[in-house]
């Protein structure tokens, strides 16, 4: 039997193409980009969403490393800070406690909890090396991800998004508004800015093309095709929503008996873009680019093995 010995570097090389998922804006720019429009492609990007609250002490004193965590993976996680509505954090809001309710199927749970693609990572205040290493398998788990096309646009006081997945999908697909620099008092009484909060989000079901999650600031329409599932939502700005600290984030997701399994998600956020990030993926492409090449050597020997041996 003939095997393929360029399979599995294949394989890989088709992960690591798709590993960059969204658009990265930078700020200075990011309101005129808002108002021309931003588009995004992607879906392998692991959602990394941390059960915190300005009242966790731990919380605080982590949140440096895991901010370092999610930008030494820039392009591949999307860090979603998830704040209880508890009437103690002053952040917490309506998107906030449905998601949580969500993922922990209305359980309790303590702060800090982190989720991998819907998924709990761990419970309390985790190693970060350990942390790194499950957003590490969670990656390289994407090579049947939901690939997702994401656009949005400021028009007058409303933010239009649109995206198209392909046809044979069901689930939820949903949309997330994120927030930076949100004020609010830490756990100590002090006023702090915190970043990547979920402020908005609308959850839709594509089996019947009803709102799940979402407010009356919301609107919506799905269209199905024969080749593409074809999303229109619109957002009503209201509230006190700073434009100028927003970040998008879309999904595609399933029900698994009491777990939420994140199949595909793209992101549209600002920052700056890691530097590491390209010389990081040339190294990793330039390494299985030689295994590839070894791999076809050794393919050649054996066919010329098998052909000696006729």
């Amino acid at each position: 039997m003939k095997r393929n010995y360029n399979q599995p570097f294949i394989t890989i090389l088709i992960v690591i193409i798709f590993s960059l998922n969204g658009t990265i804006v930078n700020p200075n720019t990011f309101s005129q980009e808002l108002t021309k429009g931003i588009e995004a492609n992607g879906g392998s990007l692991v959602l990394l969403e941390e059960y915190t609250a300005t009242w966790c002490q731990v919380c605080a004193e982590i949140e440096p490393d895991v901010k370092e965590l999610a930008l030494i993976h820039n392009e591949r996680v999307a860090l979603i800070a998830l704040h209880p509505a508890d009437g103690v954090d002053e952040i917490g809001n309506y998107a906030s406690s449905k998601r949580i309710s969500a993922l922990f199927n209305g359980s309790v749970t303590s702060t800090p909890t982190f989720l991998l693609d819907g998924k709990i990572a761990s419970k309390g205040a985790p190693l970060m090396s350990q942390l790194n290493t499950k957003i590490l398998q969670s990656q390289s788990k994407k090579s049947n991800f939901t690939e997702i096309y994401f656009s949005v646009k400021r028009v007058n006081e409303s933010l239009n998004f649109k995206i198209e997945m392909d046809s044979n999908y069901d689930g939820i697909v949903n949309i997330m508004i994120l927030e930076n620099k949100v004020t609010s008092n830490n756990y100590i009484g002090d006023l702090e800015k915190f970043d990547n909060v979920l402020k908005e989000m609308i959850s839709m079901n594509l089996s019947n093309n009803e709102m799940i999650t979402g407010t009356s600031d919301w609107a919506f329409e799905i269209n199905n095709s024969i080749e593409k599932i074809l999303i229109n939502a619109t957002y009503k700005i209201s509230g006190d929503m700073n434009l100028d600290n927003l970040g998008f984030l879309a999904s595609h997701e399933i029900i698994e008996g009491d777990e939420i399994s994140v199949k595909g998600a793209v992101k549209i956020i600002q920052g700056i873009e890691n530097a590491n990030d390209s010389s990081y993926f040339l190294l990793i492409f330039a390494i299985i680019l030689i295994l590839g090449v070894f791999a076809s050597l050794g393919s050649l020997s054996n066919n010329k093995l098998n052909e000696e041996n006729e």
